[in-house]
């Protein structure tokens, strides 16, 4: 296999003519051997040179850089259903984000008003009590005014039957009375 060698890098001799074609096209050129075998004397004239790297012409200028990689195959195009599936995503993380916000805002609104009903309880069973105690005091002060409207009654009759004249029949009557009106006081 023969290739032409790149140029020379020297100012001196120019030897070589540009081609006119590229090299795959160009008429087969004898080269001498990219190696010598052990104990031959390389040709003279020739410098010997890397191997070509992937990418780089032959004959060409070399590149004093590494060479620069080739582009991968063109980009895919995007199917038309990702910007909706965007903007579907976008909603729904906004509508997620305006849900856990009125949540969050509900969660307070609710561990405010659990702790008015708590307060409203507490007083509620407060005025309970007071009621109880009130209806237990109406209680006897009712039986304290029965009693003493009783006594008021005995008293009253204890007073008509002392004014009236004895063994009269008015007397008779008035006896009567106290007996029905002082019954729990005097007997």
């Amino acid at each position: 296999m023969t290739y032409n060698p790149p140029p020379h890098y020297s100012f001196g001799d120019e030897s070589q003519q540009p081609q006119s074609a590229p090299p795959g096209y160009s008429q087969p050129q004898s080269a001498p051997p990219a190696y010598s075998p052990v104990g031959q004397p390389a040709p003279t004239g020739y410098v010997p040179t890397q191997p070509m790297q992937p990418g780089m012409q032959p004959g060409g200028p070399q590149p004093l850089t590494q060479p620069v990689p080739m582009a991968g195959p063109p980009p895919q195009r995007r199917s038309p259903m990702v910007p909706v599936l965007a903007v579907i995503a976008v909603i729904g993380f906004a509508g997620a984000a305006l849900s856990l916000a009125l949540w969050l805002r509900t969660g307070g609104d609710l561990d405010d008003v659990t702790a008015q009903l708590d307060d409203r309880e507490a007083e509620i069973a407060q005025l309970q009590e007071d009621l109880e105690a009130a209806e237990t005091q109406v209680g006897e002060l009712e039986v304290q005014a029965a009693d003493a409207e009783s006594m008021r009654a005995c008293l009253d009759d204890l007073n008509w039957f002392y004014s009236t004249e004895a063994e009269s029949a008015e007397e008779a009557e008035a006896q009567l009375a106290v007996q029905e009106s002082c019954a729990t006081w005097l007997w």
